[in-house]
């Protein structure tokens, strides 16, 4: 799953904030939003991915089909409005089409969010068919050599084969960028390469010291200069894209963004692929498991579990040593 924080992925989101899912949780009888990471198995192993998905990193526990339709059903049956499909890589789960045209039939409104590898005519033909409201594609680079060095085992020129055969199909299309030192210069062209393919949104923001880029970050972290320049330039293309691409960017950091939601928490729920429940998908906390409870438990649940004081503390702890982020798979039960 690509990383950044305040935006859509969704997600890698991480934290999404300009999302359905902005809307406090309060006295809301349902989340607005699920965030599902329907599988960690993924075809690239990207330097920034949060989930630390890749080859072979599927969880030994994910849910059995019988359990996944369970999930879908109770998520309409709710009337939980939005639903995002993330990884890893959704298109490989094996029931991944299923499972989209099961919630679209639903009334639910679905976002994938794919690296794009798997984009084929037949494949987005079938997406159109469903009635997704839109796909996410992940593009970390405006030419192969930045994209290849982001998205170890990625192939630029498929991604954006794939772009163009969701926009020959008429579905809907956002890009989610993350920034990096290698790549923050690349950003008007980025943006310029977004609406050459057709997209309606873009989306990006500071990358999270979290997940794989815990490991990596050497080599990822942008300086203050260059996130500056970055964000100068996103506002020039904001309008000058006015009224024919949406451009989303968030500049709060990690930290700023998780001392919000302590207080804020969004109306939204991360699924994981074997069914626990996290308060937030940059902290460790889980407030459920879908294999045991109802959604409308957890749901029920969500509100309290924010108010624990490990959470409040181990956001305050990420001020000394923003490093714990790598706990982040080490779940804690709240």
């Amino acid at each position: 799953m690509t990383q950044i924080t305040g935006v859509t992925p969704l997600p890698g989101s991480s934290i999404p904030v300009s999302t359905p899912a902005t809307t406090t949780s309060g006295m809301l009888r349902a989340p607005l939003y699920v965030a599902w990471q329907v599988t960690n198995e993924c075809n690239l192993a990207c330097m920034h991915c949060i989930e630390e998905s890749g080859p072979g990193k599927a969880f030994k526990d994910e849910l059995s089909k019988e359990q996944v339709f369970d999930v879908l059903r109770q998520i309409a049956e709710n009337d939980v409005p939005y639903l995002s499909f993330s990884g890893g890589e959704p298109m490989l789960h094996p029931y991944f089409f299923e499972m989209v045209e099961y919630a679209c039939s639903h009334g639910t409104q679905v976002k994938v969010e794919t690296n794009a590898h798997y984009l084929s005519p037949e494949a987005c033909a079938r997406l159109k068919a469903a009635g997704v409201k839109a796909v996410q594609v992940s593009l970390d680079g405006a030419n192969p050599e930045s994209f290849g060095r982001m998205r170890v085992r990625g192939n630029f020129h498929q991604v954006i084969e794939g772009l163009h055969n969701l926009h020959e199909a008429g579905v809907p299309i956002e890009i989610n960028h993350s920034p990096t030192g290698f790549n923050a210069h690349e950003i008007a062209n980025m943006v310029d390469l977004s609406a050459e393919v057709g997209a309606d949104s873009f989306y990006t923001g500071r990358t999270m010291y979290t997940g794989n880029a815990v490991k990596t970050w050497a080599k990822l972290n942008a300086t203050d200069e260059q996130y500056e320049q970055f964000f100068a330039t996103l506002r020039e293309k904001t309008e000058q894209y006015r009224g024919r691409m949406r451009i989303h960017f968030h500049e709060m950091g990690l930290l700023e963004e998780l001392q919000y939601r302590l207080h804020h928490p969004a109306a939204l729920l991360i699924v994981l692929p074997n069914g626990l429940v996290k308060l937030i998908n940059a902290l460790p906390f889980v407030c459920g498991d879908l294999r045991r409870q109802s959604l409308t438990e957890i749901w029920a649940h969500f509100q309290q579990a924010w108010q624990d004081p490990r959470v409040a503390a181990f956001v305050h702890a990420l001020e000394q040593d923003p490093g714990k982020t790598a706990m982040l798979h080490q779940w804690i039960s709240v």
